[in-house]
Parts: C-alpha cells; sequence; structure tokens
C-alpha cells in the first residue's frame, strides 16, 4: 500500500477520541508551550521584518496576528504567527531531529479561527498533525556510519518536512477527504522551501535570520496547498513513495519507511518531545543547566566567577557554537559563550535575552570572554552508539568546570532538561506554565495571560477558539 495513501487517510481519520489522555494531555503542553514562544517572538528583529511586509500586502482579512491584532488572509497570518513560534529558537524540539510545532499550532489556530472550528478539532487538529510530520522527519537520515566507523553527513539536509504538519492541521479543518490530503502533500512538496540546513549548519557569524529553515514559508506552503487542493488544483499523491520520493528530493541518504508506518494511531509522538527552558540552541541546553547547578553550588554571583570551561559534542563546534563572536540575534542563538553570558548578566531566560540591548550588553560581552568551549572525548562513542542503534541522538554529553575563587566546582551530564525519556529531566506543567507566564508578560496583560492558559487547559470544551485568540492579542 502506499505510504502517503495511509499517511493521508490516518490524517483525515483519525479522531480526538483516537487519543490517550497522556496524548492529549501532551499536545495542550505544546500548544501552551508554542503560543507562548510566538507571544514572545513578535518583539524579534525579525518578525518586525515579517510582520510589515504581510500586512503592507494585506488581504483578507480572516485570521489574526498574535499579539498585533491584524488581520490577515488564513495562509498569511499563519506565515506571520508560525515565523514568530521559532523566532527566539525556543520552542520545542522532536527527538533532536528538528522543531516542528512552529509548524503545527500557529497555523492550525489560524485556519481554526477561519473556519469557526471547536476546540476540539483544534486540538485533535494538532495531534495528528504533529504526527505525520515527525514521521516523516524522523523517517530521514541525513547521516551514515561508514564501514571505518566514521560519520558521513549528507550534503543536502533541511526541516521542510515540517510543512507537512501545516498540510495536515489545515487539510482536516477545512474538511479534505484522503484522496485531496494525499494531492495536498504532493502540492506541499512543489511548494515547500528549499532544504537549506546542510549549508547553515556550518555558517558562523553574521548567521542569516534564515536561521536552519524559515517555518512562516513552512506554514504557508502548507495552508496553501490545502487551499489549492480544495479550489481543484492537484499534486502527486504517491509523494513519499518509492526510490524518488520526498526522502530523496530532501538528500536523505536512505529512508526509515518504518517510522512512517509502525505505530501508527498508537505512538503519539507529540508525547515524545523536548521542551526547552530557554531561547537558545537545544545542544546549548545542558551547559545552562549545569551553569545554574555550579553557581548555585558555589554561592556565587557572575562577579565572582572567574572562568568556566564547557566540553561539548563535537558537532557544536561544527556548528561554530563555541565562538563568542555574536554579529546578529541569531548568532546570539547559538553562541554557547554568549547565552552563557545572558545567563549569567541578563536575568530569567525570556524574550529580553534576544533584544538588541541585550546582543550588544557589554557586561554580557565580557562575561562571554571568561568562557571556553572545547570538544568532549567522552561523547564521540557515546554519540556514535546511538545513531547507529536508533538513527538518531538523544543525549548531549557535556562536562562543565567553573572556576570561583580558586575552586573548581565542576558537574556533567548526558541529558539536557525538558526530555521527557531521561529520568528527572522532563518539565512539569508548573515549570512550563512559569515559562509561558515569562514570554508573554512583555506584551500580554496578566489577566489575558491566565485567560488564554485556563482556555488551552480546557480546550476540548470550547465551542470556539475566538476567545483564546482575543486573549493572545495585547
Amino acid at each position: 500500500m502506499s505510504l502517503t495513501k495511509s499517511l493521508a487517510e490516518f490524517a483525515c481519520e483519525a479522531s480526538l477520541t483516537d487519543l490517550s489522555p497522556e496524548a492529549i494531555d501532551a499536545t495542550k503542553r505544546v500548544t501552551l508551550d508554542t503560543i507562548g514562544c510566538a507571544v514572545g517572538g513578535r518583539g524579534v528583529i525579525s518578525s518586525q521584518a515579517v510582520t510589515a511586509v504581510k500586512v503592507e500586502a494585506g488581504g483578507r482579512a480572516e485570521s489574526t496576528v498574535l499579539v498585533g491584532g491584524e488581520r490577515l488572509p488564513v495562509a498569511s497570518a499563519a506565515h506571520v504567527n508560525a515565523h514568530y513560534a521559532n523566532a527566539l529558537d525556543a520552542e520545542e524540539t522532536i527527538l533532536f531531529s528538528g522543531h516542528l510545532a512552529a509548524c503545527v499550532v500557529p497555523p492550525a489556530l489560524a485556519v481554526a479561527e477561519r473556519a469557526g472550528s471547536t476546540g476540539a478539532d483544534l486540538l485533535a487538529a494538532i495531534a495528528v498533525g504533529f504526527d505525520v510530520a515527525a514521521r516523516i522527519g524522523l523517517s530521514l537520515r541525513n547521516f551514515e556510519i561508514m564501514e571505518d566507523g566514521s560519520l558521513e553527513i549528507a550534503p543536502v539536509s533541511g526541516l521542510t518536512w515540517a510543512s507537512f504538519a501545516s498540510t495536515v492541521v489545515a487539510g482536516r479543518l477545512l474538511g479534505l477527504d484522503s484522496a485531496q490530503m494525499a494531492s495536498a502533500f504532493g502540492v506541499t512538496v512543489a511548494s515547500a522551501p528549499l532544504p537549506i540546513s546542510g549549508k547553515w549548519g556550518n555558517m558562523a557569524s553574521p548567521r542569516p535570520m534564515t536561521k536552519y529553515g524559515m517555518y512562516g514559508p513552512m506554514a504557508e506552503a502548507g495552508v496553501g496547498a490545502v487551499l489549492l487542493v480544495h479550489a481543484g488544483f492537484t499534486g502527486d499523491p504517491t509523494i513519499l513513495d518509492g526510490d524518488r520520493g520526498y526522502w530523496r528530493m530532501m538528500g536523505s541518504r536512505h529512508c526509515d519507511w518504518e517510522w512512517l508506518s509502525e505505530g501508527l494511531g498508537e505512538r503519539w509522538l507529540v508525547e515524545e518531545t523536548s521542551f526547552k527552558l530557554y531561547p537558545a540552541c537545544r545542544f546549548s541546553t545542558p551547559a545552562l543547566d549545569l551553569y545554574y547547578q555550579l553557581r548555585d553550588e558555589a554561592g556565587a554571583s557572575a562577579d565572582d566567577i572567574d572562568s568556566i570551561e564547557i566540553l561539548v559534542p563535537h558537532v557544536m563546534m561544527a556548528k561554530h557554537m563555541n565562538e563568542p563572536v555574536t554579529a546578529t540575534v541569531v548568532d546570539g542563538q547559538f553562541s554557547l559563550p554568549h547565552i552563557i553570558g545572558l545567563a549569567a548578566r541578563r536575568g530569567p531566560p525570556g524574550p529580553d535575552w534576544h533584544s538588541p540591548d541585550a546582543l550588544h550588553d557589554p557586561a554580557v560581552r565580557a562575561f562571554a570572554e571568561r568562557v571556553t568551549v572545547k570538544v568532549n572525548p567522552e561523547a564521540a562513542p557515546i554519540l556514535d552508539k546511538l545513531f547507529r542503534e536508533q538513527g538518531h541522538a538523544e543525549l548531549i554529553p557535556t562536562r562543565m568546570t567553573m572556576s570561583v575563587g580558586g575552586r573548581d566546582f565542576t558537574a556533567h551530564t548526558d541529558h539536557a532538561s525538558g526530555d521527557p525519556w531521561a529520568e528527572g529531566a522532563a518539565i512539569d506543567d508548573a515549570a512550563l506554565g512559569e515559562k509561558f507566564r515569562l514570554f508573554c508578560s512583555p506584551s500580554l496583560d496578566g489577566g489575558a495571560i491566565e485567560i488564554a492558559a485556563d482556555l488551552v487547559a480546557s480546550l476540548e470544551a470550547q465551542p470556539d477558539v475566538g476567545p483564546l485568540v482575543s486573549a493572545l492579542v495585547g
């Protein structure tokens, strides 16, 4: 059977009743977190440019831009809000394979508003859209372990598989049948952005605003594909199948076909995604965890800390994350010395970490100069084993030594906070709620923030999404 067809049928036919209570709870957590990231991301300089262009272009007032309240055509609103959700680099990561929720929640909310969907319809669309796109993304293999044990990375790779999530949520909420959904998959591939991660991942400062992929165009591609199919346009309904299928177009060395079929409707991948507490590259999370741990252990203020040495996996060096240079806000999300400087000098992690003021803060830059990043020799065999056994890495072996007043404080971790599979690492509802409030507080008043949180918590009982959208306009 065509895997494109089976995924399209699942995308259309799975219902909220098919989800376990755990999957429903996980979907609400992803929804709340992604909305918080989007509200917080409105003020980032790249978001201001995207907003200006889309608002000036205008069009039919169908869906709402978060915070500002501008009304745009549904695909344009999905574009803007999806960009916001990724702008701080604070959203979830699915099994260390890339961000996904920025291409799920914002387009789902925009389409649900246009269609007058219920909260239950929105919740089911988010869960199913997340699952389908995650399976497609995890089926790709952008590296290969060679016979001599070396790791060879494909020169072409990217995250545009996230576009399928936008297709699924829009297709469900706008009533496509499974044949139309399969056709929309084909249109999505033909219109989604090129995969650019392979080149971008090796770039040093100044890093462009495009990052590893632009989530606005990804979201708009999926919504646009559904609108086109709804109007009678057709795409390749076998786009995922065979030796010349989507995996080949994405530069994947091979396709792990099992991800596309096994456990469909039983294993919900929304339960397995990792949340972040920090607006920074996921690979930075263990180092930030260790910084706060050792700072508290030493009872040290930022002024007391003489130096910090961090040992990290080699992949972070390949991404130039050891370099302290930060010419752009995006640099500030990937430079580990700068990120540690932000933790030391800019208060709790939130939107302020990536303001222009923070980027050029002399106190942050001075602290970053005390931070040295080197390769952790213990990481290579661990990651090699994980790549061979499961095709992705769930660990980021990191070690830190903090020198304070002539004393060295050392700690190490293999895990990042927010990983649901690691004992003691998962982020509970209270911490996730605190992050949501912190990220929303610069843009929304406290009452609106609490209303939004309560509405997401009871989403399946809401007759429409209008009150939630209204609460998210500052």
